[in-house]
């Protein structure tokens, strides 16, 4: 099937100048605003479990300040801006998996700098290069969407005229204002919740008082974000008042710690096994592409024959990337060693994870390709390698002790290499669009990913010693809820030490079916509106008060925005500030923490 896109491909000069492209100046712009936007979606990931596309600020961005500087180009742009995003995907992976380990426990307080970076790096390498090898089936052939990929090729395009930054300043500063309020002086509350008991069931809810996901609900809109209540309204006002009223006990003691007992040790399973449904059907919906993106990878590889092609349609050598691909293998099998001491599992490990990676990046491109590079639902295709993994190292008689933690690690490699794989096929997107040569782009992003993938452990560090996780001894007021690195832990745990609730997570995976073919139903039928597994999946699983301010978001969209609104318009400019702002804030007040400052200060 191919899909029709908004934007025309640019054609290339048959006289072709020297062009400014991958500048110096552009890859220093890009790893600054890597490592900025990085830091930034690492609290909100760790905040909200959501992270939001970085690469249409990082487009404005790059054209007003090259633009100072003088003698810009779209492409030099483009590059800056496909750096730049490389940070928001390996904060994604990294988040997502690593403060695991945390709440693992067994003493582990700081994540390791030498083990969190070398996976960083290890899985934005195979994330980034080996859809190199799906470039041409997905965007010149499929002609998949990718919907921000068109939007940011727009972005590029309207560059000629005056950048508008001020709605993205006015945003960051509104939400940076608020998160001070908050963290710094104390004088506003983080969220506003109440309870009680109706009869003998509970009824608990809850709103956060957040900029930044008042910006995510008004970035992602409201389809997505309908879902993404409606599973937390479902956890909330109907599973939990239902278990409360039939549980021994009920109608006494307090309403508000009932529900987040119970919330917390049987209802938020129901995303587990929502988004364990979702990746199975994701996986079954891609099994064609899987399949025909294999066997053009080894053509590819077999193929002796040179062919001259245009600058358009350069890509990285299939040799340079199984070159680096094949230097990625034995530092798993370093790491997987020193935890495990086991040569012959190590090596099975270095060289399955290896082969699942490149499953995951054909997903990943696919799903980006389909709904954008912030909808890509890594997360669930991680659960289920997760625990595949945690299952195998069960069966080999890997200790208790060593198993959860090297299932952990094995995750964030692939959770690493999904993330980068969306955000490297939304790039190449766009750069198809505006003319851009793969080439370029792809060191591009691999030159981004590897920047922030050393300073990735020390800002996780940083926002953990700050906020603490949610429900481990560390935890402070304003604890990051850490959503998914939680749903790693306690799959993990489940598997290795018994207590996972099978019949909850069956009833979240029999919700997603019903979702699924709901979904199917609906794509028939050419309806607008849709039921994706994911974002309900999200929402069942997420505090409610986040799903509350998210739909919140996503309404004033509806009534102050427009169904069509350009996502450089003013509108989407903002809101991308307010997730900015109030994350970098977050960053900020971590750091304070850190340094010995008592927060609040009122």
């Amino acid at each position: 099937m191919t899909y029709s896109v908004g934007v025309r491909r640019e054609t290339s000069d048959p006289n072709p100048q020297p062009i400014r492209e991958l500048t110096p100046r552009s890859i220093v712009l890009g790893i600054a605003l890597a490592l900025i936007l990085g830091a930034a979606n690492a609290y909100l990931g760790l905040y909200a479990g959501l992270t939001v596309s970085a690469s249409i600020p990082a487009a404005v961005i790059s054209m007003a300040i090259l633009r100072m500087l003088g003698g810009s180009t779209i492409l030099e742009n483009n590059v800056v801006q496909t750096i730049a995003s490389a940070g928001e995907a390996v904060a994604a992976g990294a988040i997502f998996t690593f403060p695991a380990l945390v709440i693992l426990g067994g003493g582990v307080r700081t994540l390791p700098y030498v083990e969190v970076t070398a996976l960083c790096v290890v899985g934005a390498t195979m994330g980034s290069l080996l859809v190199v090898f799906l470039r041409r089936a997905y965007i010149v052939e499929e002609r998949l969407p990718f919907p921000e990929g068109v939007a940011c090729a727009q972005v590029l395009r309207a560059g000629d005229a005056q950048a508008n930054v001020r709605p993205l300043v006015i945003g960051g500063l509104i939400s940076a204002a608020l998160k001070a309020l908050q963290d710094v002086a104390g004088i506003i509350p983080g969220a506003v919740s109440g309870a009680r008991w109706i009869g003998s069931a509970a009824v608990a809810g809850s709103i956060d008082i957040s900029a930044a996901l008042i910006g995510v609900g008004y970035i992602i809109g409201i389809r997505i974000a309908a879902l993404v209540f409606a599973g937390g309204a479902f956890a909330w006002l109907i599973a939990i008042p239902a278990l409360t009223a039939f549980h021994a006990g009920g109608g006494t003691g307090d309403a508000a710690t009932t529900a987040a007992q119970l919330w917390s040790g049987q209802v938020r399973y129901l995303g587990v096994g929502a988004m364990l449904t979702g990746g199975v059907v994701t996986l079954w919906k891609l099994r064609t592409r899987i399949a025909s993106a294999i066997g053009d990878s080894i053509r590819v590889v077999r193929s002796t024959q040179a062919v001259a092609t245009a600058r358009e349609d350069t890509d990285l050598s299939a040799r340079a990337v199984l070159t680096a691909v094949a230097l990625c293998v034995p530092v798993i099998f370093a790491i997987c060693l020193g935890l495990s001491g086991n040569v012959a599992l190590s090596a099975a490990l270095a060289i399955l994870l290896t082969l699942i990676c490149f499953f995951a990046t054909a997903i990943a491109g696919y799903l980006t390709g389909i709904v954008g590079a912030s909808n890509n639902p890594v997360s669930g295709v991680t659960v289920i390698v997760l625990l595949a993994v945690a299952l195998f190292l069960k069966l080999v008689g890997v200790s208790q002790s060593v198993g959860p933690q090297l299932a952990i690690l094995s995750g964030a490699i692939v959770c690493t290499a999904a993330a980068m794989a969306g955000d490297s096929t939304h790039d190449l997107a766009t750069g198809w669009h505006v003319g851009a040569t793969p080439r370029s782009l792809e060191i591009g992003v691999l030159v981004g990913a590897i920047a922030s993938s050393f300073v990735m452990a020390p800002i996780l560090n940083l926002l953990i010693a700050g906020y603490g996780i949610a429900g481990t001894p560390t935890a402070r007021a304003g604890a990051l809820a850490a959503p998914q690195a939680f749903l790693m832990a306690k799959v993990t745990q489940g598997v290795f030490h018994g207590g996972l609730p099978i019949g909850t997570i069956a009833a979240g995976a029999a919700l997603a079916a019903i979702l699924g073919f709901s979904d199917r139903y609906l794509e028939r039928i050419g309806s607008k509106w849709r039921t994706p597994i994911m974002p309900a999946a999200i929402g069942l699983y997420l505090p409610f008060g986040l799903s509350v301010a998210i739909f919140i978001g996503a309404l004033a969209h509806s009534l102050f925005g427009s169904e069509n609104e350009a996502e450089s318009g003013p509108g989407i400019l903002l809101a991308a500030g307010l997730v900015a702002g109030e994350a970098l804030m977050g960053v900020a007040s971590g750091a304070m923490v850190t340094a010995g400052i008592k927060l609040p200060i009122f």
